[in-house]
C-alpha cells in the first residue's frame, strides 16, 4: 500500500473514531409537556445532546425558542403540538456545535415558551461546552412538590426555586491545569466546599441534606470558596497542581467526579435541613 493511501486510511479511521466517541457521549433528554408545563423546565445538557419533547396534554402547545414570547421567524426552533388525543410525534433538537454556531445565544442558553400560554409556560436549555459532563440533577424532589430542578442540584430558597448548578470550562489537560468549575444559583456570599471522588453513581443517588449525593466514598475535600453577591463561585484554574503531593493526586487517565456542598438557611423552597449540594460534574483528565 502506498504511503499516501495509508495516510488517508489513518486519517479516515481517526475521523470515524472521533465521530463514534461523540455519538457515545451524546444522550437524549426527554421533556414532557404535561399539566400546562414543561416537565424538565430548566435543563443543563452537554454539547451534542438531544432534547426530545413529548406532548401529554389535551390542549395545543408549542415549543418556541426565544425570550420575546412571540413567534416572529427568528427562532432557533419552533414546533406546534396538537392535542395528545391525536397521538402526536415527538419533537427533537440536537444541540451540537453546528447548531450553536448557527444559532448563537449568550451563555449557550436557549429559552423557549409555549405561544398560547407564554405567560406561564416557559423553559430553558443551557449547553455545557466544557471538558466534562454534568450529571446528578435533581429530577425528583427531596421535599415533595418543592425543590426539584431538572438542570441542577436540588432547589434552594435563595434563587427562586433553582438549585446550585456546576458547569465546566477550560480543558481536561493536566499540563495546562486550566479547568474551571463554576457554580451559580448559590446563596449570596456563602461558603462552598468542593469535593471529588473517582466513584459516582448518577442513577442511584443518596439523599443528602436538602439534595442528592452521587459521589461515593472515599471523598477528597478540595477547597473552600465564597460565592459572590450574585451567588456565583469558581474553583480553578490551578485545581490539579495542588493535588500532586497529596495521597489522592489527579493524574492523566483518571476520571474524577465533582460536587459542591453549601450551607443554606431553611426557607421557602428547600427542605429545611440547613445545607444542600450542587449537581455533579465528571472530567476524564488527559496529559
Amino acid at each position: 500500500m502506498h504511503l499516501r493511501t495509508r495516510t488517508f486510511y489513518c486519517w479516515l479511521c481517526a475521523v470515524l473514531l472521533f465521530a463514534l466517541a461523540t455519538q457515545a457521549r451524546a444522550g437524549i433528554v426527554d421533556v414532557n409537556i404535561q399539566g400546562f408545563g414543561f416537565n424538565g423546565q430548566h435543563l443543563t445538557i452537554s454539547l451534542g445532546d438531544t432534547v426530545r419533547w413529548r406532548q401529554f396534554d389535551a390542549t395545543t402547545h408549542t415549543v418556541t425558542e426565544g425570550t420575546d414570547l412571540v413567534l416572529n421567524g427568528n427562532e432557533a426552533f419552533h414546533h406546534s403540538f396538537p392535542s395528545v388525543q391525536t397521538n402526536p410525534a415527538t419533537f427533537s433538537v440536537t444541540f451540537d456545535a453546528a447548531f450553536l454556531a448557527a444559532n448563537p445565544r449568550p451563555g449557550h442558553r436557549y429559552d423557549y415558551f409555549c405561544v398560547p400560554h407564554a405567560t406561564f409556560m416557559r423553559g430553558s436549555i443551557t449547553i455545557d461546552t466544557g471538558p466534562g459532563t454534568p450529571f446528578c440533577f435533581c429530577a425528583a424532589p427531596q421535599c415533595p412538590g418543592i425543590n426539584a430542578d431538572a438542570g441542577a442540584g436540588c432547589a434552594n430558597a435563595a434563587q427562586v426555586f433553582n438549585g446550585a448548578r456546576m458547569m465546566g470550562s477550560g480543558t481536561a489537560a493536566i499540563a495546562a491545569d486550566d479547568l474551571v468549575l463554576t457554580i451559580d444559583r448559590l446563596p449570596a456570599n456563602g461558603s462552598v466546599l468542593l469535593f471529588r471522588s473517582t466513584a459516582a453513581d448518577g442513577a442511584n443517588p443518596a439523599l443528602f441534606q436538602d439534595g442528592l449525593l452521587c459521589l461515593q466514598s472515599p471523598y477528597v475535600r478540595t477547597r473552600v470558596a465564597v460565592a459572590n453577591a450574585s451567588g456565583v463561585a469558581q474553583f480553578g484554574p490551578g485545581l490539579v497542581q495542588p493535588t500532586q503531593p497529596t495521597f489522592r493526586p489527579i493524574l492523566a487517565g483518571q476520571t474524577w467526579h465533582f460536587q459542591a456542598w453549601y450551607p443554606e438557611a431553611p426557607g421557602l423552597g428547600n427542605c429545611g435541613t440547613g445545607s444542600n449540594v450542587s449537581n455533579g460534574y465528571t472530567v476524564a483528565f488527559t496529559p
